[in-house]
């Protein structure tokens, strides 16, 4: 028994302990084993670290007790490599990481930093600074390349990414805020936790609606504009919502109209010079898309339709009406 108290045998235990405790970190990390679960996916991971550390001591008595002194530095020696091997990974994932997050500060006006995701901030439909369902033009904003739906019906959080690495997968990178979701008692899906910077082009979840414009997107990853007042911008994973370009978008509105500053034409056709509908509407229903014009039924005051006509819906990288997702 005295030979399991020897000092290399005690450097045995705090070493297995130590390098098996990162070992099983990484590995839930690695494998996702903590993605979807929202506050609890800290405590999984270190909730893994520790199961694994206890198994790699109680291993290490047995170790200790069977093996050679010899055996046993030269073990410790090993175990001392792999440890600083973990340290250096984490040290650089960490600087990686507060570098990543200084940098889509920076792309910014505003100087906030993401609230840490273990704390519960009010629903983000209380902020007074979010959008309404109607958007209108701003020539000074970008067009952006459709929006981003969240899949908030399958997955509980939603991931923002600092400036991401794109020849490496969502799994190898670190978020730096989250989007909490949760289903109240009448089925409607509510946000429990939001970064206090985030204001995105659409929010009304009492319809369930959360649209994020695209700047870009890759393989893996959706760069969106997460502040449509100071143009931030943050990463998420492609596949962690659904992507509508434009005109799939603005085939899913209840209508659209012109913006009152400027002068637009309904036309018999989808060209400049093409003959004007002059009939007297109300309301304008997206029908087709063809290149930069949109088909649109012509309605009355009720909804009824009295006509079709072509619009121009955008020119060059400028949207030209507005639009409303709602009634």
């Amino acid at each position: 028994m005295k030979k399991l108290f020897k000092p290399a045998c005690l450097l045995l235990y705090l070493l297995m302990i130590l390098v098996f405790f990162f070992l099983g970190v990484y590995y839930a990390v690695i494998t996702g084993a903590a993605d979807g679960q929202g506050l609890a996916a800290g405590a999984i991971v270190i909730g893994y670290g520790f199961f694994t550390a206890f198994v790699a001591l109680l291993i290490s008595f047995f170790i200790a007790y069977s093996a050679s002194p010899k055996t046993i530095v030269r073990l410790n020696q090993g175990l001392a490599i792999i440890l600083l091997v973990f340290i250096s990974i984490t040290a650089y994932r960490a600087i990686t990481r507060e570098d990543s997050q200084r940098s889509t500060q920076s792309s910014s006006e505003g100087t906030l930093k993401p609230a840490p995701s273990t704390t519960i901030a009010p629903p983000v439909d209380s902020y007074s600074t979010l959008p309404n369902d109607t958007s209108s033009e701003n020539e000074n904003e970008e067009l952006g390349l459709g929006f981003f739906t969240p899949d908030f019906y399958n997955q509980q959080v939603l991931y923002f990414y600092g400036i991401p690495n794109l020849e490496k997968p969502v799994s190898e990178h670190l978020p730096v805020d989250s989007l909490l979701f949760q289903q109240s008692d009448g089925h409607q899906y509510q946000i429990t936790y939001a970064p206090p910077w985030l204001v995105p082009e659409h929010l009304k979840m009492d319809y369930e609606i959360l649209h994020f414009k695209i700047l870009s997107l890759n393989r893996d990853f959706i760069q969106i504009d997460v502040n449509k007042t100071n143009n931030r911008f943050a990463y998420v994973d492609r596949l962690a919502g659904t992507i509508s370009y434009w005109p799939d978008f603005l085939l899913n509105v209840h209508s659209v109209e012109f913006p009152e500053n400027r002068i637009q034409t309904v036309r018999a056709r989808p060209l400049n010079y093409a003959g004007q509908v002059t009939l007297d509407f109300e309301f304008m229903k997206p029908i087709q898309i063809q290149n930069d014009w949109m088909e649109v039924e012509l309605q009355d005051g009720d909804f009824q339709k009295i006509g079709e006509g072509w619009i121009q819906w955008r020119d060059e990288e400028k949207l030209l009406i507005e639009y409303s997702l709602l009634s």
